[in-house]
């Protein structure tokens, strides 16, 4: 669904953090996007959703009749223009900088949250830093991600925030921010959306743990700490790469017991990952600070049943169980509840779950829903 533009743009139009005129459009209204510009550098790989977040956020702006400038977020791009826009749109360095600058009268500046507010995510980051600490006394703050640079106008004077979280996480920005909220769901990739939805007959114990970046703040150390006391249970943990220090620690409950399967750095569309998700009926994701996680919202839309923490920005639904705490207690008990289903509530859940998705996550959805949040509030 994606327009193409790698042979249409030059090799040196594209090969820089601000791309003029994306899509080499005429019309009479500018936008400016604060995202990320690989996307549209090389060919999707199937490792993120925000590949296609992007190419929706500006396909959408295009659509609506915007010529679209995109810039790296967190470059410190010089001499932009900003009086030129009638939209600014995204977070990091460069919307900061347009509260910096003179803009049009009327201009809108739209922040874009794919987590949480900053102040919650430093504190969230730093708590499970040292709750990491307490268990193990190893100091791994790289494992969390507390934001060194504030975008302090951004997160309190932006006209509009469209946040990728609902409850606890939408919530909290409510409280911080004082101007119009809306909330969005995140976009799946779809590599699962074709599988073939689960069964009574193919119900297992078995739970995947599937997380990009900064272990200690997805609560990989509160899955591990209940997999050294659960070798009934099957547990597949997928992620881009570990920390040295962190897997060493946990090297007994991640290298010597077969009840735990490791994977690092696999595609989403690879033989390894379909098979995973084959084998798996439950997702988990204990995470500190989040929204709507792709780890999480992707194995969903082929039938597994979440255990989240309430952190992960997920509306409440009978077929997503919560953590209230982030503990390994806590952890236990909600898998406790899953597993206590009966067949056929666990079949009706798992539908529930991939229906829910398959509904409000696809690009095509919440590309949809984005159109008309900007179709309700520009100008």
């Amino acid at each position: 669904m994606f327009k193409k533009i790698f042979k249409k743009r030059d090799k040196e139009a594209i090969n820089q953090t601000l791309i003029n005129n994306l899509y080499q459009t005429n019309y009479d209204r500018h936008v400016l996007i604060s995202y990320i510009v690989t996307p549209f550098k090389v060919e999707n790989n199937f490792l993120h959703q925000n590949y296609f977040t992007a190419h929706l956020i500006t396909e959408a702006f295009s659509e609506l009749g915007y010529n679209v400038d995109v810039v790296d977020f967190i470059s410190k791009t010089e001499h932009i223009n900003y009086e030129k826009y009638q939209v600014v749109f995204g977070f990091g360095y460069n919307f900061e900088q347009s509260f910096y600058h003179k803009m049009q009268n009327n201009s809108i500046r739209i922040l874009f949250v794919t987590g949480a507010h900053e102040e919650f995510q430093n504190m969230m980051s730093l708590k499970c830093v040292e709750d990491f600490y307490q268990l193990s006394k190893h100091w791994l703050p790289s494992e969390s991600k507390v934001l060194a640079a504030s975008t302090y106008y951004a997160m309190h004077s932006s006209d509009i925030v469209v946040i990728l979280a609902e409850s606890h996480i939408y919530d909290d920005f409510r409280t911080r921010f004082k101007n119009t909220l809306y909330s969005l769901n995140n976009n799946i990739i779809g590599a699962f959306i074709g599988f073939t939805p689960k069964t009574i007959a193919n119900r297992t114990a078995n739970f995947l743990y599937l997380s990009g970046a900064y272990q200690l703040a997805k609560g990989l150390h509160i899955l591990l700490e209940v997999v050294k006391l659960r070798s009934d249970l099957n547990f597949y943990i997928v992620v881009p790469s570990l920390n040295p220090e962190l897997e060493e620690y946990y090297y007994e409950a991640l290298h010597e017991r077969e009840n735990v399967f490791l994977f690092k750095n696999i595609s989403m569309d690879s033989i390894e990952m379909r098979e995973i998700i084959e084998k798996c009926s439950y997702t988990l994701s204990p995470s500190y600070v989040d929204g709507l996680p792709g780890g999480t919202i992707e194995p969903m839309s082929a039938g597994l049943i979440p255990i989240v923490s309430k952190y992960c920005g997920f509306a409440k639904k009978d077929f997503i169980f919560e953590m209230d705490e982030l503990t390994m207690e806590c952890l236990m008990l909600n898998i406790e509840e899953v597993l206590a289903l009966s067949d056929e509530a666990y079949l009706q859940k798992s539908d529930k779950v991939k229906k829910y998705i398959l509904d409000n996550f696809t690009v095509s959805s919440v590309k949809n829903s984005f159109k008309n949040l900007m179709t309700e509030n520009l100008r």
